[in-house]
């Protein structure tokens, strides 16, 4: 990819220098808009302790995905706090790393570097140049849009060639759902409605706003229909993410204990996991 070679570009490394409209609502991650924002308190990717910051697991894969531009540039799209933004631009050692989103909510812990923040709305028009980006992240946004795809064409226009995209997003065929189907229970994340969840009586009972999921197969046809190839693939497990929603907005009761211990035989099985992380070159 371009910035893989270290050459640091000439000149303000700025990028938001193409106009595009903003929605500048706040919206919750929940709202069936079609857009989407990370501003759930609950599903940041972390979440701040005594003894620093707990990554999710999946959070975890992904900045292990993130691949080296030194002096390049980094876009987090759908960054909530930009926590994570920040997280990935170190990772890649880049000069610039920017955090997208409709609105900016205080961060849950110090952010391990620093960030520009861009008001802008998924799936875009995105404000900046074409080709002008080394690595874009966007990690469990698509699924949430009304039109994927236009995410991915804005994903690639802003890619500088050779350029790296690092998005994870649920599986639909993981074995949690299939579980789920084959007792005749409605998935988590695989909701009937956007204003409350049926026919589940575990866990979180807020819809989660997921419009669209993919499979394994289908996440690489759409992929490599937008002219991106998957370099590397990882699964991550949801227990991590629930249990960080959990931690962050209640104390644990007898039935999260429960609940856990449950995932902790699940996490076991090593293949089919809940939340598919993906690193795919333009």
């Amino acid at each position: 990819m371009t910035g893989a070679t270290g050459r640091v570009r000439a000149g303000v490394p700025r990028l938001h220098t193409e106009p595009a409209a903003a929605d500048e609502r706040a919206l919750s991650a929940t709202d069936v808009t079609g857009q989407w924002a990370g501003a759930d308190p609950r599903y940041r990717g972390y979440r701040s302790t005594g003894r620093g910051v707990r990554l999710d697991h999946r959070v975890r894969l992904a900045l292990d995905l993130v691949p080296p531009c030194p002096g390049g540039r980094v876009v987090d799209l759908g960054a909530g706090d930009g926590y994570v933004s920040a997280a990935a631009a170190e990772r890649a050692g880049a000069v610039l790393g920017v955090s997208v989103d409709v609105g900016f909510p205080p961060p849950l812990a110090e952010l391990p570097g620093k960030v520009e923040r861009v008001r802008a709305g998924l799936p875009g028009p995105l404000p900046f140049r074409s080709g002008s980006v080394d690595v874009v992240v966007c990690l469990e946004a698509i699924e949430h849009l009304l039109d994927p795809e236009a995410l991915l064409e804005e994903v690639v226009r802003i890619l500088a060639p050779g350029g790296s995209l690092v998005l994870s997003t649920p599986r639909l065929d993981a074995l949690l759902v299939v579980g789920h189907l084959l007792a005749g229970i409605q998935p988590p994340g695989v909701e009937a409605s956007p204003r409350q969840r049926f026919g589940n009586p575990l866990g979180e009972q807020r819809p989660s706003g997921h419009l669209h999921l993919f499979t394994r197969r289908a996440l690489r046809e759409a992929l490599a229909a937008h002219g991106l190839e998957v370099e590397s693939y990882r699964e991550a497990r949801f227990s991590s993410s629930w249990w960080q929603a959990v931690r962050a907005s209640r104390r644990p009761g007898p039935r999260d204990l429960v609940v856990r211990a449950v995932f902790a035989v699940y996490d076991v099985i090593p293949f089919r996991k809940d939340v598919m992380v993906v690193r795919a070159r333009r």
